[in-house]
């Protein structure tokens, strides 16, 4: 089959960890023998396309006298940049999908199917561009949250429930989610899992240098992440005598990246913040460090993660998970952790 991809994000070079798990996904249609058009955002330079015989990527920018998507999709995320607003935020927003949808037309007669990641923009344009195709759509977590914030949000809910479009949700909370604003419960839940050679499961511990137990996390910078909560279960930890200082590895960038070494500094916790880094290297770190930690909360306009796709990654490598976003609740399991192996976490 020819399929048609619709996206926001999508690996720009090797390494990219952005969308990189539609690039996991593009390379597993690829493997079950099926061509792919991607259709992804454009990034403010010229089409850079992953390297297969039966692959194509277009990268989609809005009308040239609107800003480009570039600081949309790959900058803080969709979702921290429309969070912060602004017309002309919104407006670089709407023309993107009236653009998407535009070339998903234009190319339909090449398909056999489409897929979407994120109900909105991608889904949706796909379905107003190609109604007749066989539709599948994945929702990530920011795009019900959207739905949810947005006047028409049930309109379009709905739109997409009732137009036959195979939907799947990165989780059962997000699947419930979205059953409220559709009035129906639809679709599958579909953790995407990483591909290639690096996500195979750990021996073991293979040390970076650092004598400390390493708690590693991985996402951008930003509030919705709680990464200044994962700093203070480490005080905790540390304040409460478990046996050894921590190693805090964030993995990422974003606006509180400041705030966040401050904070570390006045806890007394040792951070170190690698910036973004090639996915290769997010498989070294799963790969070294004793456990990880999804610390992501709900903002107070109810906007919350789904299913971080760093957790599904190290759940593949066997790292030890812990899942939390309140303070006493995370040092209590990290010291149990400390407790449970003497030496480190």
């Amino acid at each position: 089959m020819r399929i048609g991809l619709l996206t926001t994000s999508f690996p720009r070079h090797a390494g990219d960890y952005a969308g990189s798990f539609v690039g996991d996904r593009v390379r597993q249609l690829l493997a079950d023998g099926h061509a792919v058009d991607v259709l992804a955002a454009g990034d403010g330079s010229a089409t850079r396309e992953i390297a297969h015989p039966r692959l194509t990527v277009t990268r989609i920018d809005p009308p040239a006298f609107v800003p480009s998507c570039d600081s949309l999709f790959y900058g803080d995320g969709a979702p921290e940049t429309l969070e912060r607003g602004g017309a002309r935020v919104w407006w670089t927003a709407a023309q993107f999908s009236v653009a998407l949808a535009a070339a998903a037309r234009a190319r339909a007669h090449r398909f056999d199917a489409l897929e979407s990641h994120w109900l909105v923009p991608s889904a949706l344009a796909a379905l107003a561009a190609a109604p007749d195709h066989h539709q599948r759509a994945f929702a990530h977590s920011g795009d019900v949250a959207l739905l949810e914030r947005i006047p028409f949000g049930r309109t379009v809910a709905r739109r997409l429930a009732r137009g036959g479009v195979v939907l799947h949700f990165v989780s059962e909370s997000l699947r419930s989610r979205f059953a409220a604003l559709a009035g129906a419960r639809v679709g599958t839940v579909e953790v995407l899992a990483p591909a290639g050679d690096g996500w195979a499961p750990r021996a073991g511990r293979r040390p970076r240098g650092l004598a400390r137990p390493i708690v590693l996390a991985v996402g951008r910078l930003v509030p919705i992440k709680g990464h200044d909560r994962l700093l203070r279960a480490c005080a905790r930890v540390q304040a409460g005598g478990a046996g050894q200082a921590i190693e805090v590895v964030i993995l990422g960038d974003g606006p509180e990246r400041a705030r966040l070494g401050r904070l570390a500094d006045q806890l007394g916790v040792s951070l170190q913040l690698p910036g973004f880094v090639p996915r290769d290297e997010v498989a070294r770190w799963l790969h070294a460090a004793d456990v990880f930690v999804q610390s992501s909360i709900q903002l107070p306009n109810g906007r919350s993660e789904g299913a971080p796709f760093a957790t599904a990654e190290a759940r593949v490598v066997g790292i030890p998970i812990l899942v939390e976003s309140d303070v006493a609740r995370l040092a209590q399991a990290l010291t149990d952790r400390i407790h449970a192996d003497g030496t480190g976490v």
